[in-house]
């Protein structure tokens, strides 16, 4: 139907009962049908959705309609942002059990200095997935991703072909036609419009000669250009349940270009029974065969930061790998009369939450087409907003991570980072945490990238960095050169807690007595409570492998390891500080318990808590609460405030970080030397 608008400018609109034609059943496909018969239905017309998708396996029925099992793979990471998950909520999508791999927890970011972790918030949802069939090995009855969201365009009214388009021309009368075969037979569809949504890693059809989606749609608009590629590397992981253990419901980012590996972005998304892996980066971008490409698995598997994750005597099996391109860029001339592409085939959200993209742009042409029409200046120019808004965003995502990639990346940058989010983390009320707010949008998905751009270049935040970062770190650079606290070769994990915690703590240890000094620290290790108590039990021991920084002397000098009654002496600079702490009978929860007899601190407290968590998993925390001594004389009230001074808080801080993050080291009992056994299940 042809109409003219308030100017008197003709433009096509679809008519009562129209076909729209769809190639590719992807999400960008999927969306697309399920958004224009929603908005249809919305304003009362009728049409026809019809959806071309070859990797669902044909039906009984001789025109290919209908479709079973989904066969292959789309070859993506398969995660579902928290933007992701609200927009399935709105059409009253949510992902089945079945189809759901894990539900993320927290997402760690792996810097040089430290990780970062950082907690989904209660009222955000990031999922895992699985786009296809593959990898191998699955349960029987897996669903994917997009055979579920594939069904859910069918069930609004979509019909679907399980075959594959040969070619598209226009008719005599301006209208696409898609030839396609079923079995032996050609067949033709005459559409009112056609969106291509194939993507941008089809490979041509074998013995069918079919052509790309590219291909296709340039029969019809001959000046289509499609957007810059860049190359991936995606494997799935097969592991052994301990170290599916280790990692349930963890996302890691890792942020790393070490020697021969120069990696811009690494992930380990976690699913049910495997381990989805993709890098991008210089050295998948030169990676030209198998041989090379299985050397850089080998060369991340080898990285610090991974051989502290996983176990030495770790089987990793290779399930499947793929090198496929990843949308860097913006297409060019994506609209034709009657005929539009979609999804990564115009463009993508950079390096994260390409689905995300996907619906938006099928949501935004949807509108275009039933509210606008569908001639190509209408679409061109209402489908022009959509690709510059999100050129527009890519231009600050491609700022964001090159800031990103350098702090990280970076040893002295990298701990003013850490250092920033931890001091937001232990001195703000949750709802305050600007610093922390930052990295989860950045490493969620979780808001555009202007918006994130925008919050990093505040100069609330530059001040942030500045006083609770480069102040802090430099400070505690000093502290750790005074006691010689060696990092060398030794895991860096988080030991701060959140401010809410250490109040909740505080409340449950101290029995609601106020202290004037009150510091406390937690670590997670992936080993038994049994093994951290009895780590614990050599505090104070000569052989303890924690706790050994220069001008500390500890040594228990009365009674057993961990038994009431016995005493451990502090000295410190040589015995110009010296006290000693004694073990008290364990409380109702057996945490161990020792009390400052001597010294500096009065009515001290000094606890070590032990919490078991899932299998093979406890926290180990340190609370330490104390008054600091006054002195009854004028010379010993000078004394004790010049000693408050030449031994201040944070130094606590630094003696503990160090001291726990060498317990963690102890009780895993990681060998960088040696690295998991890696099976190539693909190639056997």
């Amino acid at each position: 139907m042809t109409t003219r608008d308030e100017k008197g400018v003709r433009s096509l609109r679809l008519d009562e009962g129209a076909t729209v034609a769809i190639i590719g059943g992807g999400p960008a496909g999927s969306f697309t049908a399920i958004h224009l018969l929603h908005q249809a239905r919305e304003r009362g017309l009728r049409i026809r959705v019809v959806i071309f998708e070859y990797r669902r396996r044909p039906a009984a029925a001789a025109d290919g309609a209908g479709g079973s099992e989904y066969a292959g793979c789309p070859r993506c990471a398969g995660g579902i942002s928290p933007r992701l998950n609200d927009a399935l909520l709105q059409l009253g999508l949510p992902v089945p059990a079945d189809v759901i791999q894990a539900k993320i927890s927290a997402i760690t970011v792996q810097g040089y200095w430290k990780n970062i972790v950082l907690p989904v918030p209660g009222d955000r949802t990031m999922l895992t997935v699985y786009r296809g069939a593959l990898p191998f090995g699955q349960h029987e009855h897996h669903q994917c991703f997009d055979s579920w969201l594939l069904d859910a365009a069918r069930d609004l009214g979509a019909e679907l072909k399980a075959a594959r388009v040969q070619r598209v021309f226009y008719d005599a009368g301006g209208r696409p036609v898609l030839r396609y075969r079923c079995g032996d037979a050609e067949r033709e569809l005459q559409s009112d419009l056609l969106v291509i949504a194939g993507g941008v890693n089809e490979n041509k059809g074998g013995k069918t000669a079919a052509l790309t989606p590219a291909e296709l749609f340039q029969m019809l608009q001959p000046r289509y250009r499609p957007p810059p590629l860049r190359k991936a590397l995606i494997f799935e992981l097969e592991a052994t349940e301990h170290i599916r253990s280790a990692r349930e419901g963890e996302m890691h980012f890792i942020e790393s270009s070490s020697g021969r590996l120069q990696l811009d972005m690494c992930s380990i998304i976690p699913k049910r029974g495997y381990f989805t892996v993709s890098l991008i980066g210089r050295s998948v971008d030169r990676a030209g065969d198998r041989k090379a490409v299985l050397q850089v698995v080998n060369d991340f598997l080898a990285l610090p930061q991974i051989r502290r994750t996983l176990p030495a005597e770790a089987r990793l099996r290779i399930r499947c790998i793929c090198n496929p391109a990843i949308v860097v860029g913006v297409a060019a001339n994506p609209v034709a009369s009657r005929a539009v592409a979609v999804g990564d085939m115009v463009s993508s959200r950079q390096y994260k939450d390409g689905i995300l993209s996907a619906h938006n742009m099928a949501r935004e042409l949807a509108a275009v087409i039933v509210e606008q029409g569908i001639d190509d200046p209408g679409m061109s120019a209402a489908f022009a907003k959509t690709v510059a808004r999100l050129r527009r965003d890519n231009r600050f995502a491609t700022l964001i991570f090159a800031l990103y990639r350098w702090f990280f990346t970076s040893g002295f940058l990298s701990r003013v980072i850490y250092q920033t989010y931890t001091s937001e983390l232990k001195s703000k009320p949750e709802s305050e945490r600007d610093f922390g707010r930052i990295f989860w949008r950045i490493s969620s998905g979780d808001d555009s990238y202007e918006s994130i751009a925008r919050s990093m270049l505040k100069p609330s935040t530059i001040w942030q960095i500045l006083t609770g970062g480069m102040y802090v770190t430099f400070r505690n650079w000093l502290a750790e050169w005074l006691f010689r606290l060696d990092w060398t070769g030794l895991g860096r994990f988080p030991t701060a807690v959140p401010r809410e915690r250490l109040e909740a703590r505080r409340a449950d240890f101290a029995r609601g007595r106020r202290s004037e000094f009150e510091c406390i620290y937690t670590i997670h290790l992936r080993t038994d409570a049994d093994v951290a108590l009895r780590l614990l039990g050599r505090f104070g021991e000569q052989d303890r492998p924690y706790l050994n920084p220069r001008w500390v002397s500890l040594r228990r000098i009365r009674g057993e390891p961990l038994q009431p009654g016995s005493v451990i002496n502090y000295r410190i600079f040589g015995g110009f500080i010296s006290f000693s702490i004694k073990q008290l009978a364990a409380d109702e929860d057996g945490r161990i318990v020792y009390r400052v007899r001597d010294g500096f601190a009065h009515g001290g407290l000094f606890l070590f808590d032990i919490e078991p968590g899932t299998p093979g998993h406890c926290y180990v925390t340190i609370y330490l609460a104390f008054d600091y001594a006054r002195g009854k004389t004028l010379l010993t009230r000078i004394y004790w405030r010049l000693f408050r001074l030449m031994f201040p808080e944070f130094i606590h801080d630094v003696l503990w970080n160090h001291a726990l993050c060498e317990l963690k080291q102890a009780a895993e009992s990681v060998d960088l030397g040696s690295k998991p056994e890696l099976i190539d299940v693909t190639q056997l």
